[in-house]
């Protein structure tokens, strides 16, 4: 495996980021039977953004993920990026990504070097449209979690993450409807944990985007 030096992949993103983006594709990965993500988002739609936070570990590049407090509601309990809800006082839903990531992990605006905004993605349970922004931490501060809504921090290799032994088809619930049991296709990473929904949707163009280049990343 190719070890570059770690500005190689921030660099490479920054500019790949202002380009065309593999959205559909994204979706295709994780969700084959839906053609597209809907034509028509609601009036109703409730903004949101969150933070794809990228470092090196031990010499190999990571992603940070949340896992979200039990608290009952939509996304109860699932593995997320850290983020929320846009506010009025935001200049913009980068802003939000990185307002909401000091909030829910502690990590300060200016530690995150913002990379360039993902794809949306429309979250039909919970009437959000949430932007994911790419960002980069030059070294991984302490985190100060916010127990009402994380639970835990997940630090995932991508090397584990974009392998072809994470990729899986799984069963699940969500909180939203418990009722209802969907086949879905997933990431499992260490400890068995799993990532669908939008969240993997999020991760399936980060995979697509790194494999896209012309060096070895993870």
């Amino acid at each position: 495996m190719n070890r570059l030096h770690t500005l190689s992949l921030p660099d490479y993103l920054a500019e790949r980021l202002k380009k065309e983006l593999p959205a559909k594709e994204a979706l295709k990965m994780m969700f084959p039977n839906i053609k597209a993500m809907p034509e028509h988002i609601p009036p109703t739609v409730r903004l949101s953004a969150v933070m794809v936070l990228l470092f090196v570990k031990n010499s190999e590049w990571h992603l940070l993920a949340i896992r979200r407090t039990e608290d009952g509601h939509a996304h109860s309990g699932q593995i997320g990026f850290p983020g929320g809800r846009y506010e009025e006082e935001d200049k913009d839903l980068g802003v939000t990504a990185l307002r909401e990531t000091f909030e829910e992990i502690g990590i300060p605006a200016e530690a995150i070097k913002v990379l360039g905004p993902m794809s949306p993605v429309y979250v039909v349970v919970s009437n959000f449209n949430v932007f994911p922004y790419v960002g980069y931490l030059e070294t991984l501060p302490e985190f100060e979690i916010s127990p009402n809504e994380v639970q835990a921090v997940l630090e995932i290799k991508l090397s584990d993450l974009f392998s072809a032994a994470a990729k899986t088809e799984t069963e699940v619930v969500s909180p939203a409807f418990p009722d209802i049991r969907r086949r879905v296709n997933a990431y499992k990473v260490q400890d068995n944990v799993i990532i669908w929904g939008a969240t993997a949707i999020m991760m399936a163009e980060l995979e697509l985007l790194l494999r896209e280049a012309d060096h070895e990343f993870f």
